[in-house]
Protein backbone atom coordinates (compact mmCIF):
# COMPACT_ATOMS: atom_id res chain seq x y z
CA UNK A 1 0.00 0.00 0.00
CA UNK A 2 1.34 3.40 -0.95
CA UNK A 3 1.66 5.71 2.04
CA UNK A 4 2.79 9.20 2.85
CA UNK A 5 4.15 10.84 5.98
CA UNK A 6 2.97 14.14 7.41
CA UNK A 7 5.93 16.56 7.02
CA UNK A 8 5.06 18.35 10.27
CA UNK A 9 5.32 15.04 12.15
CA UNK A 10 8.76 14.41 10.63
CA UNK A 11 9.94 17.80 11.86
CA UNK A 12 8.43 17.09 15.28
CA UNK A 13 10.51 13.91 15.39
CA UNK A 14 13.65 15.79 14.39
CA UNK A 15 13.21 18.50 17.02
CA UNK A 16 12.32 16.00 19.73
CA UNK A 17 15.48 14.08 18.84
CA UNK A 18 17.55 17.25 19.11
CA UNK A 19 15.71 17.93 22.38
CA UNK A 20 16.89 14.54 23.66
CA UNK A 21 20.45 15.52 22.73
CA UNK A 22 19.92 18.79 24.62
CA UNK A 23 18.78 16.98 27.75
CA UNK A 24 21.88 14.77 27.52
CA UNK A 25 23.87 18.00 27.30
CA UNK A 26 22.04 19.22 30.40
CA UNK A 27 23.08 16.04 32.20
CA UNK A 28 26.69 16.57 31.15
CA UNK A 29 26.59 20.18 32.37
CA UNK A 30 24.93 19.25 35.68
CA UNK A 31 27.54 16.54 36.30
CA UNK A 32 30.41 18.96 35.58
CA UNK A 33 31.67 17.14 32.48
CA UNK A 34 31.18 20.19 30.27
CA UNK A 35 30.58 23.87 30.85
CA UNK A 36 26.94 24.91 30.80
CA UNK A 37 25.93 26.52 27.53
CA UNK A 38 24.21 29.91 27.68
CA UNK A 39 20.40 29.70 27.73
CA UNK A 40 20.56 25.89 27.45
CA UNK A 41 17.48 25.45 29.64
CA UNK A 42 15.28 27.73 27.54
CA UNK A 43 16.59 26.27 24.30
CA UNK A 44 15.72 22.79 25.62
CA UNK A 45 12.22 23.96 26.57
CA UNK A 46 11.58 25.43 23.12
CA UNK A 47 12.89 22.32 21.40
CA UNK A 48 10.23 20.34 23.24
CA UNK A 49 7.43 22.88 22.73
CA UNK A 50 7.67 24.90 19.51
CA UNK A 51 10.11 22.47 17.94
CA UNK A 52 8.24 19.32 18.88
CA UNK A 53 4.62 19.61 19.95
CA UNK A 54 3.78 22.76 18.01
CA UNK A 55 4.99 21.06 14.84
CA UNK A 56 2.72 18.11 15.67
CA UNK A 57 -0.23 20.43 16.37
CA UNK A 58 0.25 22.20 13.04
CA UNK A 59 0.24 18.78 11.40
CA UNK A 60 -2.91 17.35 12.99
CA UNK A 61 -5.13 20.37 13.73
CA UNK A 62 -6.98 20.57 10.38
CA UNK A 63 -7.63 16.81 10.51
CA UNK A 64 -9.01 17.11 14.03
CA UNK A 65 -11.35 19.87 12.86
CA UNK A 66 -12.66 17.80 9.96
CA UNK A 67 -13.07 14.77 12.25
CA UNK A 68 -15.28 16.68 14.72
CA UNK A 69 -17.23 18.86 12.29
CA UNK A 70 -19.28 17.12 9.61
CA UNK A 71 -19.58 20.34 7.60
CA UNK A 72 -15.82 20.94 7.49
CA UNK A 73 -13.94 20.94 4.21
CA UNK A 74 -10.56 19.39 3.49
CA UNK A 75 -7.77 22.03 3.52
CA UNK A 76 -5.80 22.81 0.36
CA UNK A 77 -2.46 20.97 0.18
CA UNK A 78 -0.62 24.00 -1.20
CA UNK A 79 -1.55 26.12 1.82
CA UNK A 80 -0.36 23.37 4.17
CA UNK A 81 3.08 23.31 2.52
CA UNK A 82 3.30 27.10 2.81
CA UNK A 83 2.59 26.77 6.55
CA UNK A 84 5.29 24.13 6.85
CA UNK A 85 7.85 26.27 5.03
CA UNK A 86 7.07 29.37 7.10
CA UNK A 87 7.13 27.51 10.43
CA UNK A 88 10.39 25.76 9.65
CA UNK A 89 12.04 28.89 8.27
CA UNK A 90 11.07 30.99 11.27
CA UNK A 91 11.70 28.54 14.07
CA UNK A 92 15.47 28.02 13.51
CA UNK A 93 15.94 31.80 13.42
CA UNK A 94 13.99 32.18 16.65
CA UNK A 95 16.03 29.44 18.31
CA UNK A 96 19.32 30.86 17.04
CA UNK A 97 18.41 34.34 18.27
CA UNK A 98 17.50 32.98 21.71
CA UNK A 99 20.70 30.95 22.00
CA UNK A 100 22.98 33.83 20.96
CA UNK A 101 21.06 36.75 22.45
CA UNK A 102 20.57 38.30 18.99
CA UNK A 103 17.27 40.13 19.40
CA UNK A 104 16.83 41.05 15.74
CA UNK A 105 17.28 37.45 14.63
CA UNK A 106 14.87 36.19 17.31
CA UNK A 107 12.22 38.79 16.43
CA UNK A 108 12.58 38.00 12.72
CA UNK A 109 12.12 34.31 13.41
CA UNK A 110 9.18 34.97 15.70
CA UNK A 111 7.53 37.14 13.06
CA UNK A 112 7.81 34.37 10.47
CA UNK A 113 6.38 31.86 12.98
CA UNK A 114 3.52 34.29 13.61
CA UNK A 115 2.92 34.37 9.85
CA UNK A 116 2.79 30.56 9.79
CA UNK A 117 0.27 30.68 12.61
CA UNK A 118 -1.84 33.17 10.65
CA UNK A 119 -1.88 30.75 7.73
CA UNK A 120 -2.94 27.92 10.06
CA UNK A 121 -5.77 30.05 11.46
CA UNK A 122 -6.85 30.82 7.91
CA UNK A 123 -6.91 27.11 7.12
CA UNK A 124 -8.98 26.31 10.22
CA UNK A 125 -11.48 29.08 9.39
CA UNK A 126 -11.72 28.01 5.74
CA UNK A 127 -12.17 24.41 6.84
CA UNK A 128 -14.85 24.93 9.49
CA UNK A 129 -16.20 28.49 9.23
CA UNK A 130 -16.38 31.17 11.93
CA UNK A 131 -19.03 29.67 14.22
CA UNK A 132 -17.73 28.76 17.68
CA UNK A 133 -20.56 26.53 18.93
CA UNK A 134 -19.89 23.33 17.05
CA UNK A 135 -19.06 20.91 19.84
CA UNK A 136 -15.46 19.79 20.15
CA UNK A 137 -14.23 21.68 17.08
CA UNK A 138 -14.48 24.96 19.04
CA UNK A 139 -11.48 23.81 21.11
CA UNK A 140 -9.41 23.63 17.93
CA UNK A 141 -10.59 26.95 16.51
CA UNK A 142 -9.96 28.93 19.68
CA UNK A 143 -6.62 27.42 20.74
CA UNK A 144 -4.36 29.03 18.07
CA UNK A 145 -5.43 32.51 19.18
CA UNK A 146 -3.76 31.90 22.53
CA UNK A 147 -0.51 31.11 20.68
CA UNK A 148 -0.84 34.50 18.98
CA UNK A 149 -1.05 36.08 22.45
CA UNK A 150 1.94 34.02 23.62
CA UNK A 151 4.08 35.12 20.68
CA UNK A 152 3.16 38.77 21.23
CA UNK A 153 4.17 38.42 24.89
CA UNK A 154 7.49 36.95 23.71
CA UNK A 155 8.00 39.99 21.46
CA UNK A 156 7.41 42.15 24.53
CA UNK A 157 10.18 40.32 26.40
CA UNK A 158 12.58 40.57 23.47
CA UNK A 159 11.91 44.26 22.83
CA UNK A 160 11.51 45.38 26.43
CA UNK A 161 7.83 46.30 26.05
CA UNK A 162 5.91 45.20 29.14
CA UNK A 163 2.69 45.83 30.99
CA UNK A 164 2.39 46.71 34.69
CA UNK A 165 3.71 43.24 35.59
CA UNK A 166 7.10 43.98 34.00
CA UNK A 167 9.37 41.37 32.44
CA UNK A 168 8.30 38.50 34.68
CA UNK A 169 4.64 39.33 34.11
CA UNK A 170 5.24 39.06 30.37
CA UNK A 171 7.14 35.80 30.90
CA UNK A 172 4.27 34.24 32.87
CA UNK A 173 1.72 35.49 30.34
CA UNK A 174 3.84 33.96 27.55
CA UNK A 175 4.10 30.55 29.25
CA UNK A 176 0.44 30.46 30.31
CA UNK A 177 -0.86 31.47 26.86
CA UNK A 178 1.31 28.96 25.00
CA UNK A 179 1.00 25.99 27.35
CA UNK A 180 -2.16 26.37 29.46
CA UNK A 181 -4.01 28.00 26.54
CA UNK A 182 -2.85 26.89 23.10
CA UNK A 183 -1.58 23.38 23.82
CA UNK A 184 -3.94 22.53 26.69
CA UNK A 185 -7.09 23.41 24.75
CA UNK A 186 -6.00 21.29 21.79
CA UNK A 187 -5.02 18.42 24.10
CA UNK A 188 -8.39 18.61 25.88
CA UNK A 189 -10.27 18.57 22.58
CA UNK A 190 -8.13 15.71 21.27
CA UNK A 191 -8.65 13.61 24.41
CA UNK A 192 -12.41 14.11 24.27
CA UNK A 193 -12.33 13.31 20.53
CA UNK A 194 -10.05 10.27 20.51
CA UNK A 195 -10.56 8.46 23.82
CA UNK A 196 -14.15 7.26 23.21
CA UNK A 197 -13.10 5.72 19.88
CA UNK A 198 -9.84 4.38 21.27
CA UNK A 199 -11.49 2.82 24.32
CA UNK A 200 -14.62 1.77 22.37
CA UNK A 201 -16.87 3.41 24.94
CA UNK A 202 -19.23 6.39 25.02
CA UNK A 203 -17.95 9.59 26.59
CA UNK A 204 -18.95 9.16 30.23
CA UNK A 205 -20.05 12.73 31.01
CA UNK A 206 -20.90 14.56 27.76
CA UNK A 207 -22.41 17.50 29.65
CA UNK A 208 -18.99 18.25 31.12
CA UNK A 209 -17.53 19.00 27.66
CA UNK A 210 -18.80 22.59 27.87
CA UNK A 211 -17.64 22.88 31.50
CA UNK A 212 -14.15 21.88 30.37
CA UNK A 213 -14.16 24.35 27.47
CA UNK A 214 -15.35 27.36 29.42
CA UNK A 215 -13.37 26.48 32.55
CA UNK A 216 -10.12 26.29 30.58
CA UNK A 217 -10.90 29.30 28.40
CA UNK A 218 -11.91 31.67 31.21
CA UNK A 219 -9.12 30.28 33.36
CA UNK A 220 -6.33 30.88 30.88
CA UNK A 221 -7.59 34.43 30.18
CA UNK A 222 -7.11 35.13 33.88
CA UNK A 223 -3.76 33.36 33.96
CA UNK A 224 -2.53 35.49 31.06
CA UNK A 225 -4.06 38.83 32.05
CA UNK A 226 -3.30 38.57 35.78
CA UNK A 227 0.52 38.40 35.57
CA UNK A 228 0.68 40.93 32.72
CA UNK A 229 -1.45 43.40 34.68
CA UNK A 230 0.20 42.52 38.02
CA UNK A 231 -3.25 41.73 39.43
CA UNK A 232 -2.91 38.68 41.67
CA UNK A 233 -6.66 38.42 42.25
CA UNK A 234 -7.21 37.99 38.48
CA UNK A 235 -4.54 35.28 38.39
CA UNK A 236 -6.06 33.42 41.35
CA UNK A 237 -9.58 33.59 39.88
CA UNK A 238 -8.23 32.33 36.57
CA UNK A 239 -6.46 29.51 38.35
CA UNK A 240 -9.68 28.51 40.10
CA UNK A 241 -11.62 28.43 36.84
CA UNK A 242 -8.85 26.43 35.19
CA UNK A 243 -8.94 23.83 37.98
CA UNK A 244 -12.70 23.40 37.45
CA UNK A 245 -12.23 22.89 33.69
CA UNK A 246 -9.35 20.45 34.20
CA UNK A 247 -11.33 18.52 36.81
CA UNK A 248 -14.23 18.16 34.36
CA UNK A 249 -11.83 16.91 31.68
CA UNK A 250 -10.26 14.31 33.99
CA UNK A 251 -13.70 13.16 35.13
CA UNK A 252 -14.45 12.29 31.50
CA UNK A 253 -11.05 10.63 30.97
CA UNK A 254 -11.33 8.45 34.07
CA UNK A 255 -15.07 7.82 33.69
CA UNK A 256 -14.75 6.78 30.04
CA UNK A 257 -11.82 4.51 30.86
CA UNK A 258 -13.67 2.85 33.75
CA UNK A 259 -16.71 2.18 31.57
CA UNK A 260 -14.55 0.56 28.87
CA UNK A 261 -12.75 -2.79 28.82
CA UNK A 262 -9.82 -0.92 30.41
CA UNK A 263 -7.40 -1.50 27.60
CA UNK A 264 -4.72 1.12 26.87
CA UNK A 265 -3.95 1.37 30.57
CA UNK A 266 -0.42 2.62 29.94
CA UNK A 267 -1.68 5.43 27.72
CA UNK A 268 -4.19 6.42 30.39
CA UNK A 269 -1.44 6.23 33.02
CA UNK A 270 0.64 8.69 30.97
CA UNK A 271 -2.36 11.02 30.60
CA UNK A 272 -3.13 10.97 34.33
CA UNK A 273 0.57 11.39 35.17
CA UNK A 274 0.71 14.35 32.80
CA UNK A 275 -2.16 16.12 34.50
CA UNK A 276 -0.73 15.33 37.93
CA UNK A 277 2.31 17.46 37.11
CA UNK A 278 0.20 20.13 35.42
CA UNK A 279 -1.87 20.47 38.60
CA UNK A 280 0.93 19.94 41.12
CA UNK A 281 1.99 23.63 41.26
CA UNK A 282 -1.59 24.81 41.92
CA UNK A 283 -1.46 24.57 45.77
CA UNK A 284 1.86 26.40 45.75
CA UNK A 285 0.74 29.24 43.48
CA UNK A 286 -0.98 31.41 46.16
CA UNK A 287 2.16 31.23 48.34
CA UNK A 288 4.46 32.15 45.45
CA UNK A 289 2.18 35.05 44.49
CA UNK A 290 1.27 36.40 47.92
CA UNK A 291 4.07 35.41 50.33
CA UNK A 292 7.13 34.63 48.18
CA UNK A 293 9.49 35.21 51.10
CA UNK A 294 8.04 32.24 53.00
CA UNK A 295 8.69 29.68 50.25
CA UNK A 296 11.56 29.09 47.78
CA UNK A 297 9.60 30.86 45.06
CA UNK A 298 12.29 30.74 42.36
CA UNK A 299 12.94 27.03 42.84
CA UNK A 300 9.20 26.27 42.83
CA UNK A 301 8.73 28.21 39.59
CA UNK A 302 11.62 26.28 37.99
CA UNK A 303 10.13 22.95 39.12
CA UNK A 304 6.70 24.02 37.84
CA UNK A 305 8.05 24.83 34.37
CA UNK A 306 9.92 21.50 34.33
CA UNK A 307 6.60 19.86 35.22
CA UNK A 308 4.84 21.55 32.30
CA UNK A 309 7.50 20.50 29.81
CA UNK A 310 8.71 17.09 30.96
CA UNK A 311 5.82 16.01 33.16
CA UNK A 312 2.85 17.18 31.10
CA UNK A 313 3.89 17.71 27.47
CA UNK A 314 6.35 14.82 27.22
CA UNK A 315 3.94 12.28 28.71
CA UNK A 316 1.10 13.30 26.40
CA UNK A 317 3.46 13.06 23.42
CA UNK A 318 4.60 9.60 24.56
CA UNK A 319 0.99 8.47 24.88
CA UNK A 320 -0.22 9.50 21.43
CA UNK A 321 2.37 10.91 19.02
CA UNK A 322 3.78 7.55 17.75
CA UNK A 323 0.31 6.26 16.79
CA UNK A 324 -0.64 9.63 15.28
CA UNK A 325 2.56 9.54 13.19
CA UNK A 326 1.71 6.04 11.93
CA UNK A 327 -1.91 7.02 11.29
CA UNK A 328 -0.87 9.83 8.94
CA UNK A 329 1.09 7.32 6.88
CA UNK A 330 -2.23 5.71 5.93
CA UNK A 331 -4.52 7.18 3.25
CA UNK A 332 -7.50 6.90 5.61
CA UNK A 333 -5.97 9.66 7.73
CA UNK A 334 -6.99 12.16 5.06
CA UNK A 335 -10.64 11.39 5.73
CA UNK A 336 -10.93 10.29 9.35
CA UNK A 337 -8.03 10.73 11.73
CA UNK A 338 -10.04 9.12 14.54
CA UNK A 339 -10.52 5.90 12.60
CA UNK A 340 -6.87 5.88 11.53
CA UNK A 341 -5.51 6.40 15.06
CA UNK A 342 -7.86 3.75 16.47
CA UNK A 343 -6.75 1.21 13.85
CA UNK A 344 -3.06 1.94 14.31
CA UNK A 345 -3.29 1.86 18.12
CA UNK A 346 -4.67 -1.68 17.93
CA UNK A 347 -1.70 -2.81 15.83
CA UNK A 348 1.22 -0.99 17.43
CA UNK A 349 3.04 -1.58 20.71
CA UNK A 350 1.73 0.43 23.64
CA UNK A 351 4.01 2.74 25.64
CA UNK A 352 6.02 0.76 28.17
CA UNK A 353 5.64 0.84 31.93
CA UNK A 354 9.33 1.76 32.00
CA UNK A 355 8.42 5.04 30.27
CA UNK A 356 5.54 5.65 32.66
CA UNK A 357 7.62 4.96 35.76
CA UNK A 358 10.81 6.68 34.61
CA UNK A 359 9.27 10.01 33.59
CA UNK A 360 7.06 10.27 36.68
CA UNK A 361 9.81 9.27 39.08
CA UNK A 362 12.08 11.78 37.36
CA UNK A 363 9.51 14.53 37.84
CA UNK A 364 9.06 13.57 41.50
CA UNK A 365 12.80 13.90 42.03
CA UNK A 366 12.90 17.28 40.25
CA UNK A 367 10.09 18.51 42.51
CA UNK A 368 12.28 17.68 45.50
CA UNK A 369 14.82 20.30 44.39
CA UNK A 370 12.96 23.26 46.01
CA UNK A 371 13.53 21.56 49.38
CA UNK A 372 16.64 23.11 50.97
CA UNK A 373 18.86 20.02 51.22
CA UNK A 374 22.25 20.13 52.83
CA UNK A 375 25.47 18.74 51.42
CA UNK A 376 24.75 19.47 47.77
CA UNK A 377 21.85 17.04 47.45
CA UNK A 378 19.90 19.53 45.33
CA UNK A 379 22.41 19.15 42.49
CA UNK A 380 22.28 15.37 42.82
CA UNK A 381 18.47 15.40 42.73
CA UNK A 382 18.50 17.54 39.60
CA UNK A 383 20.95 15.19 37.90
CA UNK A 384 18.96 12.09 38.89
CA UNK A 385 15.66 13.64 37.79
CA UNK A 386 16.91 14.59 34.34
CA UNK A 387 18.58 11.18 33.93
CA UNK A 388 15.28 9.39 34.58
CA UNK A 389 13.44 11.70 32.17
CA UNK A 390 16.13 11.09 29.54
CA UNK A 391 15.47 7.32 29.73
CA UNK A 392 11.75 7.82 29.04
CA UNK A 393 12.49 10.41 26.33
CA UNK A 394 14.94 8.06 24.56
CA UNK A 395 12.41 5.19 24.49
CA UNK A 396 9.79 7.59 23.17
CA UNK A 397 12.01 8.91 20.37
CA UNK A 398 12.85 5.36 19.25
CA UNK A 399 9.14 4.49 19.20
CA UNK A 400 8.29 7.65 17.27
CA UNK A 401 10.86 7.06 14.55
CA UNK A 402 9.78 3.44 14.19
CA UNK A 403 6.22 4.64 13.64
CA UNK A 404 7.34 7.21 11.07
CA UNK A 405 9.63 4.78 9.23
CA UNK A 406 7.45 1.67 9.40
CA UNK A 407 3.81 2.42 10.20
CA UNK A 408 2.86 -1.24 9.77
CA UNK A 409 5.63 -2.53 12.00
CA UNK A 410 6.35 -6.20 12.40
CA UNK A 411 4.75 -7.69 15.43
CA UNK A 412 1.77 -5.34 15.27
CA UNK A 413 -0.67 -8.26 15.10
CA UNK A 414 0.99 -9.83 18.11
CA UNK A 415 0.53 -6.65 20.15
CA UNK A 416 -3.08 -6.25 19.08
CA UNK A 417 -3.84 -9.81 20.08
CA UNK A 418 -2.42 -9.33 23.57
CA UNK A 419 -4.10 -6.05 24.41
CA UNK A 420 -2.82 -3.88 27.16
CA UNK A 421 -5.06 -4.76 30.09
CA UNK A 422 -2.40 -4.73 32.74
Amino acid sequence: MQTRTNPFIIMAGLYLTVGLAAIVGTLAAESGLVESLPRLRWVLIHLATIGGLTQAVFGVLPSLVTATDASARRPATSRRWLQWLALNAGYPLLLLGMATGATVVAVTGGTIVLGALGLLLSTVVRTSGWAMNRGLSRYYRLAPWFLVVGILAAFGMLLGIHGPGGYFGSLEAHVHANVWGFLALIVAGALLTLLPALLEAELRYPRLVSVTFWGLTIGVVGLVAGPWLARHEVTVLGLGSYVVGTGALLANVVGTYRSSDRSHSRRIALVLGAYLWLAFPVPWAPFVLLVPDLVPASAIETAAINGLIFGWMLQLAMAFLPVVAAAFARPVADHDIIQAVTTVAAEHPHPSWIQVGSVNLGMLVLWLTPIPFRGGLTASATLAGFALIAVAWALFVVSLWRSIASPTSEGGTRHSATRDTA
